[in-house]
């Protein structure tokens, strides 16, 4: 019969040997991470040390001289060489690599050597007691230098902890009092030898690792991420770069990302990318990504063109897989909008003006003709009108390039609004705005919007007396909210997705520059523009400015 104590031995070894395994197994499941090869090494063979814990318990073991030898070398080659896969383990988290160098080799050779001493001994020993005096001295200088391989290996995790965001100081004592474990254990149980009596260390292991698979970073390699891109990213680069790890956390950004978003490098660092950069909400990042987003910054909501592209191992580690990405952010809406400028002043020059000199001289050829005399001026007159708003709106554009200054949009409204009044306009115009709005813009560019919006709606309807309501206000989170509400027929929906495509052909076009100049200027200050439909009539155009609020 199988003593109790014996069974109970059996049943730690098996508990030890399964949760290890399964640590192991599900370590496994993420491979394709940077830094899961050494750190399920690392689980595997603390795995085997419990699975051999577990073979020299089996009763009747021990009653097998070779058997029972065969067991205890096995945990004797399993428990040096954890420290060696601990190491390579922490010099490729850090982002040291794991290729092979010279010192490396030497380094290694420490733990192999002792352990195929030790089985010599053993295959020649002709008794334990001869095998025991013999590789005594072995364990002892082995001791030692596990000893010394694994402080350098655990330094290495507590530097990177105490410099790095996303590494905490318990991410750090976790991994390393679970691969310290079954060392600890032997030595509170003063047994030196490192063969049996860790059992209940090996228990520790396997539920203290299992909690760093579950809960910690252990192998997205973002550390070594870090220590590879730093060296590439160049800090006097001009547009924004973001070095991102596999689960889309911050690595590094350089000193124009943290002066484009207003805020310092610490403070990105260790994010999620979505939750300090507004506008990338749905966003994918696979490497080689590119496109167009719409980005909130110090400067307002601004275009910018990004590109991802892999960022790979130290040539060191002979290995092209990547481990980090990097995201480039290039502000594009100043060539954008000028771009959309350029097309659509050269359809007005070339479509409208035109259009309109053909109908000049057609009358011409009948001047004598009062009635066509009246054509003649009034398409002049719409020509000169027209020419006139497109460099009314280049003006403006060019001025809204400059640096902001504080207005009180307010005051800006008012203005407007006294203007058409005075202008003998039948219209009902109304303003519903606080006593004073404050904010860092440009007052010309959002009166002359102002102006183009009131005209337009004016323009467009058939009413003979007309409402036009311009709404201001705060809104909660700090931005500013202007809005013109008309009772007309509403804007075309032509017009609408003219505007939202934000190009134009030959055979799809809007019908003016109004509210292109509109858009732009917006589009310039860095705020929205939207559009929709009034109650019961008319349409409501609102701006969203973002600059900050004094």
């Amino acid at each position: 019969m199988v003593p109790v104590a014996t069974l109970s031995e059996l049943a730690l070894n098996a508990l030890a040997a399964t949760g290890l395994g399964w640590t192991t197994w599900t370590a496994y499941q993420s491979r394709e991470q940077p830094s899961a090869t050494p750190f399920i090494a690392l689980l595997a063979t603390l795995t085997l040390w419990a699975v051999f814990s577990l073979g020299s318990a089996l009763p009747g073991v021990s009653a097998v001289s070779l058997l029972s030898s065969i067991f205890d070398l096995a945990q004797f080659g399993t428990a040096l060489a954890v420290p060696g896969v601990w190491t390579v383990y922490t010099l490729s988290y850090t982002g040291r690599g794991t290729g092979l160098t010279w010192k490396r080799i030497v380094l290694l050779a420490g733990i192999v050597l002792p352990v195929v001493l030790g089985a010599i001994v053993i295959a020649v020993g002709t008794s334990d007691t001869a095998v025991e005096r013999a590789i005594a001295p072995l364990i002892g200088w082995e001791l030692l230098y596990l000893f010394a391989l694994f402080l350098y290996a655990t330094y290495l995790l507590v530097d990177l902890g105490g410099s790095h965001a996303r590494v905490s100081n318990t991410q750090v004592i976790v991994l390393t009092t679970g691969v310290a474990a079954p060392y600890l254990v032997s030595l509170v149980g003063n047994d030196t030898s490192l063969v049996g009596s860790t059992t209940i260390g090996l228990l520790v292991s396997g539920g203290l690792l299992a909690t760093a698979v579950r809960r910690y970073p252990v192998m997205t390699g973002f550390p070594k991420a870090d220590y590879v891109a730093r060296t590439r990213v160049v800090e006097t680069l001009q547009e924004a770069l973001v070095v991102l790890d596999w689960d889309d956390h911050v690595l590094d950004v350089n000193e124009a990302t943290a002066e484009l978003f207003d805020t310092s490098g610490k403070a990105l660092i260790g994010e999620p990318i979505r939750s300090v950069i507004d506008g990338l909400e749905g966003t994918d990042l696979p490497t080689g990504a590119t496109g167009t987003v719409a980005l909130r910054t110090s400067k307002g909501r601004r275009q910018f063109q990004f590109s991802v592209s892999a960022v790979d191992e130290a040539a060191a580690d002979d290995t092209d897989d990547p481990v980090a990405r990097t995201v480039l952010f290039r502000d594009v809406t100043d060539r954008r909008t000028r771009e959309q400028r350029l097309t659509v002043l050269n359809r007005i020059l070339r479509h409208n003006v035109r259009n309109g000199l053909d109908v000049v001289l057609a009358y011409a050829d009948r001047i004598d003709d009062e009635e066509l005399r009246a054509g003649i001026r009034e398409g002049t007159s719409d020509l000169l009108e027209l020419s006139k708003k497109v460099r009314d709106a280049e003006e403006v554009m060019t001025e809204s390039t400059d640096p902001p200054e504080p207005i009180d949009l307010t005051e800006v409204a008012s203005t407007v609004v006294e203007r058409f009044r005075t202008d003998g306009e039948s219209a009902d115009i109304s303003l519903v705005c606080p006593e004073e709005v404050s904010i860092f813009s440009h007052p010309t560019v959002i009166r002359e919007v102002l102006s183009e919006l009131v005209e337009n709606s004016l323009a467009h309807t058939a009413a003979d007396s007309p409402h036009v309501e311009i709404r201001l206000r705060e809104v909660s989170d700090g931005t500013v909210e202007l809005s013109v509400a008309d009772d007309g027929p509403g804007l075309p929906e032509r017009e609408r997705e003219i505007l939202a495509t934000g190009t134009e052909t030959q055979l799809k076009h809007g019908q003016g520059i109004g509210l292109w100049f509109v858009n732009w200027a917006i589009t310039q200050l860095g705020g929205d523009l939207r559009f929709r439909e009034n109650d019961p009539d008319g349409s409501i155009v609102t701006i969203r400015l973002y600059d900050a609020v004094t």
